[in-house]
């Protein structure tokens, strides 16, 4: 599946009447997800774990940290531990470095530019518009209250509260099942390849916004860029048998 470029629309377009905010108006919901999305906070959770990870003597290497961005603990707990947690076990880690966490967020999280902006666009012109992340709840919510969206997000979905995360489909079937809508009217916005491929096996239509977007590596997606605004200015890239939102 070959990505075709988009041809760049004068710097001074305004977003709101461009052919890729018009795309989205044409689904009933999108969803976004929260960290490397809406905020930028993954730096955040790197330094909680590792934090915790070092009482227990063990340092994670950066490839794997990468290797789990946008995906919950579990799995990555697993490897850096070399064996199979107890539930009981990462429910204890996982609180360890969830209230790491706590600390650095209000702190260290920056929103990301664009975002929050196209949400309330979105809103704004009738769509409903929810949140399916790997997060903790409380992360979510206090997120949601930091960027002035709380009163907007009809639908929370949290990850770390179902028995298998993203990349599995499971977190995005479980939103839409939320939404009461059909997979195939919905759309995504992801930054990271697991939480992409969690949105496409699920069925949403997935736009993949982010440093490295833009890449081969997300050429299932519907659409890709590095910035919000180069999404909506340059519409990014469009796959040639990317899915639309059904009629």
């Amino acid at each position: 599946m070959k990505a075709v470029p988009m041809q760049p629309k004068p710097s001074n377009a305004d977003p709101l009447s461009s052919k890729a905010f018009q795309r989205l108006t044409a689904f009933k919901a999108s969803v976004f997800d929260l960290d490397g999305t809406l905020v930028h906070s993954e730096h955040v959770w790197e330094e909680a774990k590792l934090t915790v990870l070092a009482s227990y003597g063990i340092t994670p290497t950066k490839a794997v940290l990468n290797a789990h961005v946008g995906r919950g603990l579990s799995d990555f707990l697993d490897e850096v531990f070399s064996r199979p947690l107890s539930s009981d076990e990462k429910t204890e880690i996982g609180n360890r470095i969830g209230a790491r966490a706590d600390v650095l967020l209000p702190e260290m999280r920056v929103p990301v530019k664009g975002a929050a902006d196209l949400l309330k666009d979105l809103h704004q012109a009738g769509q409903r518009v929810a949140i399916c992340s790997s997060s903790p709840r409380r992360h979510i919510v206090s997120a949601m209250d930091a960027l002035g969206i709380t009163e907007i997000i009809e639908t929370i979905v949290s990850g770390s509260e179902l028995p298998k995360g993203k990349p599995h489909p499971l977190p995005y079937l479980t939103t839409v099942q939320a939404l009461d809508l059909a997979p195939q009217d919905v759309c995504a916005f992801e930054d990271s390849f697991p939480g992409a491929k969690s949105a496409h096996a699920a069925g949403l239509t997935v736009f993949a916004i982010g440093e490295g977007c833009s890449g081969s590596a997300f050429s299932f997606c519907a659409g890709a860029a590095e910035t919000f605004s180069d999404f909506l200015l340059h519409q990014g890239s469009v796959t040639e048998n990317s899915a639309s939102a059904s009629d």
